[in-house]
């Protein structure tokens, strides 16, 4: 009894250490996901309307969001309840699993074709797009391999294995075809190893190999070479290459100052091909104007700097390389989505984050959402423990 008592001490001061999760940013995520909500009725109530596959139903998508924020709900639970420490010790059973699924996808009649590709994992009950997993799993295998060799990150050797085990990802993601999957994969791979300790060189080398990649890539295939081109002069096809981009910058363009007003879109009515996903900050840049945009980037970079803050405040290596990837991942994704709608960069398909219609997406980034509450909530136990 006497032996034991401490370490029943030790256990209770453990405990009583926890602090509470991080609710900031579970509020600022809802409040996001219900713009979500708002913004996928709104753009895709018209053209519900007048397809036979949505049973000519104004609210299909938006009854089809609403069950996947719930199943995301259920994992943003589920995440938050699971001790992030099991990541670490199952992170390379994830990354066998990212792989099995992607091959699965890819090479076997479970794999769903759809606009020219096999992306989705046909699951009967729904199709689960694989790549959404792979950006999960790589942040995990690179947060291990980062918090295995802290002190090590500016050798060469410590970075070789993480960019090869990126890499064969990225592959199989590029022959789904997915090149945007595929670079905001690799885009967050990389940051997250700088932010790791990652050499500048080591880090510029990879740059200059990154900007070579996607130029080549760019060119390996005719549809590819065709969004450059439409990217460099849009108004160059109006009615056909760049029909998409044109409408959508053209949509942005008249929400002015103020916007036209929820649901007052013009764009929406079959000027824009399925604007709840790709290209719905256009919509919303039209119906709620500049302002509306200036709110909505304002928002998703508190919700940011609020993930980075808990980056800060943790110490453990691992749960900081964690919340890093999430952060990063959410950033970049918000980021080019915004400047492909913008025209900014070539049309690459990028959903915006909690946003943009889609089940995988928003069900993956709630439940990562909920790794960062239960990383937030025992902060104060690991830098006791350490």
């Amino acid at each position: 009894m006497q032996q034991t008592e401490p370490i029943r001490k030790n256990n209770a001061s453990l405990k009583q250490k926890k602090g509470k999760a991080d609710w900031i940013i579970f509020f600022l995520t809802y409040m996001l996901v219900l713009i979500g909500l708002l913004m996928v009725y709104s753009s895709s109530s018209i053209q519900a309307q007048f397809d036979r596959n949505s049973n000519y139903d104004s609210m299909f998508f938006l009854k089809k969001q609403f069950k996947f924020v719930i199943l995301g709900t259920i994992a943003l639970f589920i995440g938050y309840k699971i001790n992030y420490r099991l990541y670490k010790k199952f992170a390379w059973y994830i990354y066998g699993l990212n792989i099995f699924l992607l091959v699965i996808t890819r090479f076997t009649p479970l794999g769903t074709i759809s606009s020219g590709g096999k992306r989705w994992l046909n699951l009967g009950f729904m199709s689960f797009q694989t790549s959404e997993f792979s950006k999960f799993a790589i942040i995990i295998i690179i947060a291990y391999f980062i918090s295995q060799n802290k002190n090590r990150m500016n050798r060469t050797s410590s970075i070789i294995i993480p960019l090869v085990l990126a890499g064969i990802t990225f592959l199989l993601i590029l022959i789904q075809p997915s090149l945007s999957a595929g670079l905001i994969l690799m885009i967050t791979a990389i940051a997250m190893l700088f932010i790791g300790g990652m050499s500048y060189f080591h880090t510029f080398v990879l740059f200059v190999t990154g900007v070579l990649g996607t130029y080549i890539m760019s060119k390996s295939a005719a549809y590819r070479q065709d969004r450059i081109n439409s990217y460099l002069d849009p108004f160059n096809d109006v009615t056909g290459k760049g029909y998409q981009i044109v409408n959508s910058i053209l949509a942005i363009a008249s929400g002015n100052l103020m916007g036209v007003g929820y649901g007052k879109s013009t764009q929406k009515y079959f000027y824009i091909p399925q604007p709840q996903n790709d290209f719905i900050f256009s919509i919303y840049a039209e119906e709620f104007g500049f302002i509306g945009c200036i709110l909505l980037i304002a928002l998703f970079l508190v919700l940011i700097y609020r993930i980075f803050s808990l980056f800060i405040s943790v110490e453990d290596v691992f749960a900081k390389m964690i919340v890093s990837g999430i952060g990063l991942l959410i950033g970049i994704q918000m980021f080019l989505h915004i400047a492909v709608v913008s025209g900014l960069v070539p049309n690459t398909g990028i959903g915006l984050p909690f946003i943009s219609y889609g089940g995988t997406s928003i069900m993956m980034f709630l439940f990562m959402i909920g790794i960062l509450l239960n990383i937030s909530k025992n902060r104060k136990a690991l830098q006791k423990i350490k």
